[in-house]
């Protein structure tokens, strides 16, 4: 008898990989396995408790037992990401790993510091030895990458992607887990329209996705409520262009607030990063009037589309868009554990939340 429940539990692991290519997520009944294989009810009970052991399946009373995506072996899924150590990516890694964990998989975290070379690097080695699947964050999504290759070759190995943020349209059938950024910008603008700002305009990054949805969802935002924004008052800057601020070079962000938002009430920027510096250039000391003609008769309002705690060391806090890291953490890990079970997985986007902070709020004497 050990002999051959030990037979058959070999036998359902080799169809339990079957079922994940196929998109199975189950395995046969109780009943169904006996007739297959010509066995007594004992030893397919005993095979399967077995199975569910090594975590292969989970077993629920009355409705039979379900694959988990887990192999015997390593069970590790890498995450590329732009920045581990700025905070709110920090919180959604350690949510994802925690839900990861539940189900049986470990994370391997990898930066790419949103620059193609060490994407491509990165890619190249996990080649080497690939992981169960991978969470990727498109690196400069809004541009053509140089490393669809790479990311084909896995695939062709058989390892799932899930797309963090911003996918590529290489890989229209791979899921992408993303903010709503249309909609959470709505949000930004339907505010500071509310505050009585009309001449409204924004900062956006033009080589990620993120940022493409952040300016259409503005943009829609303002037609929507009647109003139009002139080409002028939208300003753009490349990822690049961030390494020259934290080096104190604020020259390109002086010349567009100077030339593009010096009629401006309110501006609404990619992330509270870009946010803060703005702040900094719209100071007296660099020479940038504040509007002359603002309904509150107030410095310039500031909101951000995406808060990463940059500036959470300064007074200042900026209104913004958040996001609830656990959520974003269970629809990957949930996302990632279906695509391993062979499951066809769709794309989301999971709503935003206003924050309303000092940055965009009415000052009392302008009441």
């Amino acid at each position: 008898m050990a002999i051959k429940y030990k037979w058959l539990a070999q036998q359902l692991r080799k169809q339990i990989y079957d079922n994940m290519e196929k998109g199975i997520p189950r395995l046969p009944t109780e009943k169904e396995l006996c007739g297959r294989y010509q066995v007594s009810r004992q030893t397919v009970r005993q095979s399967l408790a077995l199975l569910e052991q090594e975590g292969l399946i989970s077993r629920k009373q009355g409705s039979g037992s379900y694959i988990t995506g887990l192999k015997s072996g390593s069970n590790v899924v890498a995450a590329l990401v732009y920045d581990d150590q700025e905070a709110s990516c920090a919180s959604l890694l350690d949510e994802l790993r925690r839900a990861l964990s539940q189900r049986g998989f470990s994370l391997n975290v990898q930066v790419t510091g949103n620059r193609t070379w060490d994407e491509g690097e990165i890619l190249g080695r996990l080649l080497e030895s690939p992981p169960r699947a991978l969470v990727a964050e498109g690196v400069k999504s809004a541009l053509p990458s140089p490393n669809l290759d790479l990311y084909h070759r896995l695939r062709a190995l058989g390892v799932p992607m899930v797309f963090l943020r911003g996918g590529y349209a290489a890989f229209p059938q791979e899921p992408c887990i993303k903010d709503d950024n249309l909609g959470g910008t709505g949000l930004l603008v339907r505010h500071l329209l509310e505050q009585g700002h009309r001449e409204i305009g924004g900062v956006f990054r033009m080589d990620d996705l993120p940022g493409l949805e952040r300016y259409q969802g503005f943009m829609e935002a303002m037609k929507a409520a009647g109003h139009r924004v002139m080409d002028r008052r939208i300003c753009w800057y490349a990822s690049g262009e961030l390494e020259e601020l934290s080096q104190g070079r604020l020259d390109f962000l002086r010349k567009m607030a100077v030339q593009q938002l010096q009629d401006c009430t309110a501006v609404i920027c990619h992330d509270d990063e870009i946010a803060y510096w703005l702040s900094r250039v719209l100071q007296p000391s660099y020479g940038v009037l504040q509007p002359p003609h603002s309904p509150l008769r107030a410095p310039m309002a500031i909101a951000a589309c995406e808060s990463t705690y940059a500036s959470a060391g300064n007074m200042l806090s900026y209104t913004s868009l958040e996001r609830r890291p656990r959520q974003l953490a269970y629809a990957l890990a949930q996302a990632v554990t279906d695509r391993l079970r062979g499951l066809a997985v769709p794309s989301r986007e999971l709503p935003l939340e206003l924050a309303v902070r000092e940055s965009t709020r009415v000052p009392l004497e302008a009441n």
